[in-house]
């Protein structure tokens, strides 16, 4: 009669340790894939955004939007006035942004809890907190994960040393409620418009919709309410203000690349 042989256990053990083995090689790859996928998703979300601030600009008298609206007892965020742009309220969610708080570090030692996604339903009842941080219900966008450049011109908003010259700012002038018109952005090419955004508290949608101070950049490791968020292959995606985006490696910018001005 005919024997059937089976695996000896030598044999078992050593086919198990070649699927761990690949398991370890592998899994890395995969998860190294799925975050470009995301990557490319965000530089697309940017590019959309992009598009959505020059139709908002040639709309206003070739005017970018302000932070929010001058407020008059009620409060109207940057992406609500982009929304009929765009009409997507995804576009404003970064797909690798972090729905809840996570521990990150900063550098030097200094780490802070941030989100990357502000959502009106961590707390509808909070006043002036929509997502995008418009007054309810007034605000168009409910989750939010990016942060535009809004440093004003006043000497407390940079923190390189000698830097600031009286005459330094992000896409608002000084304040931040202060449009700044096409023709004040001497270095489109050079200068940061929209990035990846964190901020302490998940319902604090006028906290993540913009970087106020050179030192919530990414040169800097001070643990602010809002910071450049590095959530993408240890760097995050830009839109500048001529429309083009791309990946920078976190930590890389200088103030130069946040001020309007040539520098």
């Amino acid at each position: 009669m005919r024997r059937h042989r089976g695996f000896t256990l030598i044999e078992l053990l050593v086919a198990i340790a070649i699927i761990a083995i690949l398991a370890a090689i592998l899994f890395p790859v995969f998860a190294q894939a799925r975050e470009a996928a995301r990557k490319a998703s965000c530089l697309s979300n940017l590019k959309q955004l992009g598009l959505a601030l020059a139709a908002y600009s040639q709309d206003y008298d070739e005017t970018m939007p302000p932070s929010q609206l001058p407020s008059f007892g009620a409060n109207v965020s940057w992406p609500t006035m982009l929304f009929p742009y765009v009409k997507n309220e995804g576009v404003f969610v970064c797909p690798s942004g972090e729905t809840g708080l996570v521990m990150r570090n900063l550098g030097g030692g200094v780490t802070q809890t941030y989100c990357g996604v502000t959502n009106t339903a961590a707390n509808p009842n909070r006043f002036n907190q929509h997502g995008d941080g418009s007054t309810q219900p007034l605000g168009l966008v409910n989750r939010l994960s990016y942060g535009r450049n809004l440093i004003p011109n006043i000497v407390g908003a940079w923190s390189t040393p000698g830097f600031y010259n009286g005459n330094k700012s992000g896409f608002v002038q000084t304040g931040t409620t202060l449009s700044v018109p096409d023709a004040m952005v001497e270095d489109p090419a050079g200068t940061i418009h929209v990035v990846d955004s964190w901020t302490t508290l998940c319902d604090q949608g006028n906290s993540i919709r913009g970087i106020q101070e050179e030192r919530r950049t990414d040169h800097f490791n001070a643990n602010t309410a809002s910071k450049v968020a590095y959530r993408h292959q240890e760097g995050f995606v830009a839109l500048y203000g001529d429309q083009h985006s791309k990946w920078i490696r976190w930590g890389s910018t200088r103030a130069r690349d946040w001020s309007i001005q040539q520098d």
